[in-house]
């Protein structure tokens, strides 16, 4: 259960949000390697619930590096392989900028 997963580190607050039987996650802070562990975990209690789909808003974070990225390609794999739609929303531009430039843009906030 995501509730079950205890406090993230310093820096990052994760607060799951239902959305139509589905799950929005609302992150703030920063995503990297002391806190990606934690991220992952996350969201992958997230998707332990079975939700409809899965929504990773970014709106709130900060800074993103390459642990943060494997975090979010880790749970767009398993939702896939769950058929449970996934998307990124709402990423800010520097985290945007690390997603086009790594080509996950639209691999990860584009629904399909």
């Amino acid at each position: 259960m995501i509730d079950d997963l205890g406090a993230a580190p310093a820096g990052l607050v994760v607060t799951a949000v239902p959305a139509g039987g589905g799950v929005r996650l609302v992150v703030v802070g920063e995503v990297d390697v002391i806190s990606a562990g934690q991220f992952r975990e996350y969201l992958g209690g997230a998707l332990d619930i079975g939700p409809a789909a899965l929504t990773v808003d970014l709106a709130g974070v900060t800074f993103l590096d390459s642990s943060g990225l494997s975090a979010l390609v880790y749970a767009h794999h398993r939702a896939r392989d769950e058929r449970v739609p996934f998307v990124v929303a709402d990423p800010q531009p520097q985290v945007r900028r690390l997603l086009d430039v790594t080509g996950l843009l639209t691999v990860l906030t584009e629904q399909g």
